[in-house]
């Protein structure tokens, strides 16, 4: 038995388009209890939710076709900031759909231009059939479309529905045994996504085996209309949106999250129906005209996040924040491997920096902006991590870690003091960078308060206080790494993709510990220091590792901050 209750009700918003919503919960008695979100949207335009009646009940009918044709032709001619920029761009390889039931790959620059599809899809742990270099020849002579899984089958029948005989599938184009192919191609994915006509997305299937619409129901897509105060109202399941796009089992992919980014258009397969998203606008089958874009439209201000970052000064007080919202929301993306982190990010990257002015070569290191340090330093992870034994990005760098972090120096924290500075050049040899700032000597000391017994105190004075975030952390125990080999005169020829890691527990590291100082939130009666734990193996002199994170805060003693940065050493610290 249960009853539905109203817990909200609506509100106007006050542009006339869209209301607050309701939520409505359901009481079990013997069981869980529910709940549910419904956006109202104002009635204003009787045709546009039933332009076609009930949704369509597959990829494949005629009424989905006609739509998704409708958007993509309405932007093409409306939307100046969805133009492609070189329509005559074309990928390496591409597949051509010879018919309904045959494709074949081609050699691009041998091939006329035509417009071309770019698909996502999950891979999932299916072995799926790919381009090898053993198949090629294969692969140019023909397929037959059975050949392949279920969800490129579901792609290239719509994309011969509507009008378009060339698509790029990952698997297909690139050589999957050729790292020399893989890595040359890996480099122009910012290219085929953004010369693109769309990017056709399988947002539900978990791997290729999947099917689209699977949680399709027609009859409950289409809205109901309500009377409120006299107006007539669409009463809106809110979590349309958010379950077929924001958390469907596409986004999780890592790089699927730069495929989404950097296309213009993206014509999506969700669970309960076809989406539609520009730069300009989001539309759905039960709102094929577009969703609201006031500022209650809650769905389209999440959706402009996925792809459009306007552009801004350098100096701007919010582009910190901006880039680091981007970053976190990749990180929270899986890998089939950990070292693509970086190289999976970097059509983005190359995309931020040209919206804002930023030169890849010169002020992008490691998944950080030279114009956000030394305060983007600043981050910690959100849960324990260890890293790989496998290089993937200096330790300075977010990179480093896989999983999602917090960053600390968000854009009013870079307003404030900062004691260290960046060395101009930039990376000074190898991945290290050099940080002129104030070094606090630490030690390790035995501490009953914590899980592993052990932590760090301030050589100075030991009353100094804080936070303390380690970067790794294993099964309870406070781990520190680094790698083995390198020495501040090899790092300019050093191969850190061929190097080890060694990792040991707090209490049995050797080394020398680190406080580096970079910023003070605070002032001279009350401060909050900002700073990096640094790790310096024995064998490895002047060169220092990222182990972690800490705020120290209170006044020690009646020591104001500038004493206390008078009792230690200004150095230039490198960090690899």
């Amino acid at each position: 038995m249960s009853k539905a209750r109203p817990i909200r009700d609506a509100t106007s918003a006050g542009d006339g388009s869209i209301l607050d919503g309701l939520i409505v919960q359901t009481e079990e008695l013997d069981g869980p209890a529910y709940c549910w979100r419904f956006q109202l949207w104002r009635d204003t335009d009787q045709n546009d939710t039933i332009s076609y009646h009930l949704p369509a009940m597959s990829i494949e009918d005629p009424a989905l076709t006609k739509l998704a044709t409708a958007w993509i032709e309405t932007c093409s001619r409306e939307h100046k900031e969805c133009l492609v920029l070189d329509p005559a761009y074309r990928p390496t390889r591409l597949i051509n759909i010879v018919d309904a039931d045959h494709v074949r790959l081609i050699i691009s620059n041998k091939e006329p231009s035509a417009p071309y599809v770019a698909f996502s899809h999950c891979w999932g742990k299916v072995q799926n059939i790919k381009l090898l270099d053993g198949n090629i020849n294969q692969f140019q002579a023909g397929l037959l479309l059975e050949q392949l899984p279920n969800t490129y089958q579901e792609a290239i029948r719509l994309c011969l529905g509507l009008g378009f005989y060339y698509i790029w599938i990952d698997s297909l184009c690139i050589i999957q045994d050729s790292a020399e192919d893989w890595e040359r191609e890996a480099k122009h994915m910012k290219l085929v996504y953004e010369h693109s006509i769309f990017n056709l997305c399988s947002a539900t299937a978990s791997d290729s085996s999947g099917r689209s619409f699977i949680r399709r129901r027609p009859n409950l897509l289409v809205p109901e209309r309500v009377v409120f105060k006299g107006t007539t109202f669409q009463l809106i399941y809110d979590n349309h949106f958010y379950e077929d796009i924001t958390f469907c089992t596409l986004r999780s992919r890592a790089w699927v999250y730069q495929e989404w980014y950097l296309s213009k258009r993206s014509l999506i397969l969700g669970s309960r129906q076809l989406w539609w998203h520009c730069r300009k606008q989001l539309a759905c089958e039960i709102r094929p005209n577009g969703a609201p874009m006031c500022p209650r439209g809650l769905w389209w201000k999440e959706a402009k996040g996925m792809k459009e970052d306007k552009a801004m000064p350098a100096n701007s007080n919010n582009l910190c924040t901006t880039w680091y919202q981007r970053v976190r929301e990749y990180a929270r993306t899986t890998l089939t491997r950990e070292s693509d982190r970086l190289i999976a990010f970097s059509g983005v990257v190359q995309s931020f920096g040209q919206s804002h002015g930023f030169s890849i070569a010169d002020d992008y290191l490691a998944g950080l902006w030279r114009a956000h340090l030394p305060a983007a330093l600043c981050w910690t992870p959100s849960s324990p991590q260890r890293r790989s034994a496998t290089y993937m990005a200096p330790s300075w760098s977010w990179a480093s870690l896989d999983g999602n972090f917090i960053f600390k120096a968000d854009d009013d924290l870079l307003q404030k003091r900062c004691y260290a500075s960046f060395k101009p050049a930039g990376l000074s040899i190898g991945d290290s960078i050099e940080i002129q700032g104030y070094v606090f000597e630490l030690k390790v000391v035995y501490d009953p308060h914590e899980t592993s017994q052990y932590n760090l105190s301030v050589v100075l004075d030991p009353s100094l206080r804080g936070q303390l975030f380690w970067d790794e952390q294993f099964e309870g125990e406070t781990v520190i790494s680094h790698l083995e080999g390198p020495t501040i005169q090899q790092l300019a020829r050093a191969r850190y993709d061929q190097t080890t890691r060694k990792t040991m527990a707090l209490k049995y590291a050797d080394g020398h510990f680190y406080y580096l100082l970079i910023l003070d939130r605070g002032h001279e009666l009350r401060f909050r220091f900002i700073g990096l734990v640094l790790y310096q193996p024995l064998s490895q002199p002047r060169l220092r590792y990222r182990i972690g994170y800490w705020v120290w805060e209170g006044l020690p003693r009646g020591i104001s901050v500038n004493q206390l940065s008078s009792q230690c050493s200004r150095e230039a610290v490198v960090i690899l």
